[in-house]
């Protein structure tokens, strides 16, 4: 079995790593690959030994890596085989890559820049020996290397291509739970995702329970905070995996109670909290759960200054982490896109449409999905009237660079009671729901999603009686006890 060891690796090194331990990686790339492209003579060496293993039994080495070097190792010169021993030394099940679809285009553009290094170092030589023709066989000879040709579908005969099309399982990344992944739709590859909503209306809530759901559901997440303090963001993560309150108080928030015809009421309760546990070894026993639950550790949250990090500064971190800490985030949450870096020029509007167009191919290149959040017009400040698409401040163009968009609503009453309104008309593949849903939130355990239904099998008439005074009794609705005949999607653990 491989060793589990965490290694600081170079890129020729990660990506001899992907290559021993990713089969859909070696297909991709196989007609691109020659050993002859890797820099040092232990890449040649190892590429040679995984590509001749996979060209016989169509598939990458894995574990049987360290039985071919066992049998090889006699024809190496006593350097190389040190060299490629060290190298094998270190192998880890963590060498699989997070993302095959990002590494598979990292592996491509080495290759890539290795062939031009090649191309440049024989038209050196054929201008300083003067042999000019063969510097002009060397461009004539010279291919491109890419992932693959063209590939030929005849839709009248390629059922089985056809099919695979409507298999999402390589794009899909997570989906919500509940009738809120219904609305919403999964998350996909590439896809460019906007929380929208007025000021004050828990846009960052829900970018970090996108997050956290991505985490849950096993996917390597980064999210990036651009407003808060890094102590105030790791407190709001915390209570809402742990659901547990800052100081231990009473919590009120809305549950739904159903009939027996599947419709629901909201109807109030209060029950007591519990306080978070912020001892060491409190948090180290959840942390092991969360990793046990998920099977993967990588949740990492990364803070700046307003204003300070730019797209290409993001980019930057990325590739940092890709080669230093071995892992590539399949989910990017950036809070916020409008207070990035954005660069020079007078004219904010289309400093922001550059930025938001730079995330969405960010999103593209690096094969995972970019989420952000940002602020609906003046006219939907205070709740009185609903956030919609064509409201979203600075420039409407955002609209057009999005693949997802998530709209949040509540009014002044809801807000306060714990009530708000999701809607989702903007989706890349396939028709939207034209139905919002109705989410009931409690915040002082960090959760803006405790139960929710579709809007269209909610009662929510006895909004309208209420104005919101938490100081006005006689407003309020008579609280219950909660009991229900049946909940759909409570989030609450």
């Amino acid at each position: 079995m491989l060793q589990r060891v965490k290694v600081d690796i170079s890129e020729e090194r990660r990506l001899l790593a992907n290559m021993i331990m990713s089969t859909p990686l070696l297909a991709k790339c196989r007609k691109s690959c020659d050993p002859i492209l890797f820099e040092s003579n232990m890449g040649k060496i190892v590429s040679s030994w995984v590509l001749t293993f996979y060209d016989r039994y169509g598939e990458a080495p894995k574990e049987a890596i360290s039985d071919i070097f066992a049998n090889r190792v006699s024809e190496l010169k006593e350097a190389d085989g040190d060299m490629v021993k060290a190298f094998l030394d270190t192998a880890s099940d963590e060498w699989m890559p997070t993302n095959e679809s990002l590494a598979t285009d990292n592996a491509i553009k080495y290759f890539q820049k290795r062939s031009l290094a090649l191309l440049t170092e024989k038209l050196n030589r054929s201008v300083q020996s003067g042999d000019v023709s063969s510097g002009y066989h060397a461009i004539a000879d010279f291919t491109k290397p890419d992932v693959r040709q063209a590939q030929v579908v005849n839709l009248f005969r390629d059922a089985s291509i056809i099919a695979n099309a409507f298999e999402n399982d390589e794009e899909e990344i997570f989906t919500m739970p509940g009738v809120l992944g219904s609305v919403i739709g999964p998350f996909i590859q590439e896809d460019f995702v906007a929380v929208i909503g007025p000021p004050k209306s828990g846009k960052t809530w829900w970018l970090m329970t996108i997050a956290v759901q991505a985490a849950l559901q096993g996917k390597h997440v980064l999210y990036v905070s651009l407003e808060m303090s890094e102590k105030q963001v790791v407190r709001r993560f915390w209570q809402m995996l742990t659901g547990s309150s800052r100081y231990g108080e009473e919590l009120h928030y809305p549950v739904m109670v159903y009939d027996d015809e599947g419709n629901a009421q909201l109807a109030d309760v209060s029950e007591p909290s519990h306080r978070v546990d912020a001892s060491l070894e409190g948090i180290e026993k959840a942390q092991r759960a969360f990793r046990k639950i998920t099977r993967n550790d990588k949740f990492e949250l990364r803070t700046f200054p307003t204003g300070t990090l730019s797209v290409k500064g993001l980019e930057a971190e990325l590739k940092d982490m890709e080669v230093y800490s071995g892992w590539a985030p399949e989910v990017i949450c950036v809070d916020y896109a409008d207070i990035m870096d954005l660069g020079p020029g007078s004219d904010e509007r289309e400093k922001i449409n550059r930025c938001w167009k730079a995330l969405r191919g960010l999103a593209s290149t690096r094969k995972c999905m970019v989420a952000t959040v940002s602020q609906t017009g003046r006219a939907t400040v205070g709740g009185e009237q609903d956030a919609a698409e064509n409201q979203v401040s600075e420039d409407i163009r955002k609209v057009a660079h999005v693949t997802k968009m998530i709209t949040i609503n509540h009014t002044p009453a809801e807000k306060k009671r714990g009530i708000t309104r999701l809607a989702c008309n903007t989706t890349r593949d396939g028709a939207p729901v034209q139905d919002s849903v109705v989410c009931t939130t409690c915040l002082a355990i960090g959760r803006p999603y405790m139960e929710c239904e579709l809007l269209s099998r909610v009662d929510m008439s006895q909004e309208e009686q209420w104005d919101g005074s938490e100081d006005d009794e006689n407003n309020m609705p008579a609280k219950r006890s909660g009991r229900r005949t049946g909940s759909r999607g409570r989030s609450r653990r």
